[in-house]
């Protein structure tokens, strides 16, 4: 059958939780699973059941991706995860095209030289993230008034000290902070410590982590990082079960608790700065960064001519789609992934058929005709088509 059944890669960043990928795959062992990877991409690519390369298969194949081959260049344009959260992520923001394949060509030296670099591949990065349970994000910058309000209640002295200067604009913010001086770093942050735990509210607001609890949970991870800050300068989302958050290149976020589903251009560049033991590079998040002010909108949720939910998107090289319980007749689609995040899908294609089990991934080919069975839940990436 063409319709093939392909084996993801556990990444184990220290971030992940024990329970959650393992619930979908079998496999605990104790130890944090962060990301299930299901792609192409060099970093962890998945495999079919014969062991047979998935990049290999799409490009000797040309029509796993139909006609959309010569468009994406025999790759596919997209990388397809599951992702469980314990603790906040880095700060980090992720480059357009362009910024790519800037970075991309600027590097080649370091990385022929063994060199620290941080464009793994010449490829942007979108990415949308849709609740498996309930999630805990930071996405953009707030209002620089809201930001001043909130640093002069918690931190009077070091406002008055060295804050209300910056509170210009976030860009000047974001470089005031971390240009402070270890000993100014130092007194704000156990002002800020101070003020937090001296302020009113809680850590959590129902399932959801509140941003002073974001903050306490940074200090506490993340001593003598300035990032800890950070929970009052930008913008916290509450995703429910379903939701999704579709997030630019250029913007600035970290996930901080939950788990979910993840999908995004082919490409594992991530520029960071701060809350992290990885590489930060301030002066090039800065360069490809946008200090805009924005309000972070859920994205909508529609359903397709094949009776599918879409999640409507920005964006040209990927779909998110999930399909709930039912049969599905489906015919000239783009090539796609799909995992079954709960229960079974059965496909039947010209008198054969494949079974996925719960945490079992497919990879369909384009333009095929069809049907598939749901009981329960499955989620699909989808490759962007345009008319």
């Amino acid at each position: 059958m063409r319709i093939k059944k392909i084996k993801g890669v556990v990444k184990d960043y220290d971030w992940g939780n024990a329970d959650f990928i393992p619930s979908l795959i079998g496999g605990y062992d104790g130890r944090p699973q962060a990301e299930l990877w299901f792609g192409c991409h060099p970093q962890g690519e998945a495999v079919t059941e014969d062991g047979e390369r998935l990049s290999v298969l799409i490009h000797d194949d040309r029509s796993y991706l139909g006609r959309d081959y010569d468009r994406f260049g025999g790759e596919l344009p997209f990388l397809f995860k599951v992702l469980a959260i314990d603790r906040p992520l880095s700060l980090q923001c992720h480059p357009t095209r362009a910024q790519a394949e800037d970075g991309w060509k600027r590097e080649a030296r370091l990385r022929a030289e063994g060199m620290a670099y941080d464009y793994r591949d010449p490829n942007p990065k979108a990415e949308v993230i849709s609740a498996l349970s309930p999630i805990t994000a930071m996405c953009g910058f707030r209002d620089i008034e809201v930001i001043d309000a909130d640093l002069a209640a918690l931190m009077p002295l070091s406002y008055a000290r060295s804050l209300k200067a910056m509170c210009r604009d976030p860009r000047t913010l974001f470089l005031g902070l971390y240009g402070l001086s270890a000993d100014e770093r130092m007194h704000v942050l156990e002002e800020f410590h101070k003020g937090l735990e001296e302020s009113g509210g809680d850590s959590w607001s129902g399932l959801f982590l509140t941003r002073k609890g974001i903050a306490l949970e940074c200090l506490e991870k993340f001593p003598g990082d300035i990032g800890a800050v950070f929970p009052y300068l930008m913008n916290v989302v509450e995703l429910q079960i379903g939701e999704a958050l579709f997030l630019q290149p250029d913007t600035l976020h970290a996930y901080v608790f939950g788990n979910g589903i993840e999908l995004m251009n082919a490409s594992d560049n991530v520029l960071r700065g701060g809350l992290t033991s990885k590489r930060v590079n301030l002066t090039e998040l800065e360069r490809i960064m946008d200090f805009s002010s924005i309000d972070p909108v859920k994205a909508r949720f529609v359903k397709d001519g094949y009776g599918r939910g879409v999640y409507t998107l920005p964006e040209d090289d990927f779909s998110l789609l999930t399909a709930s319980s039912g049969s599905y007749a489906i015919s000239g689609a783009p090539i796609s992934l799909v995992l079954a995040v709960d229960g079974v899908a059965r496909f039947s294609m010209g008198g054969e058929s494949l079974t996925l089990e719960k945490g079992e991934c497919a990879i369909v080919p384009a333009d095929i005709q069809y049907a598939m069975n749901v009981r329960g839940r499955v989620y699909i990436a989808e490759a962007g088509r345009k008319s």
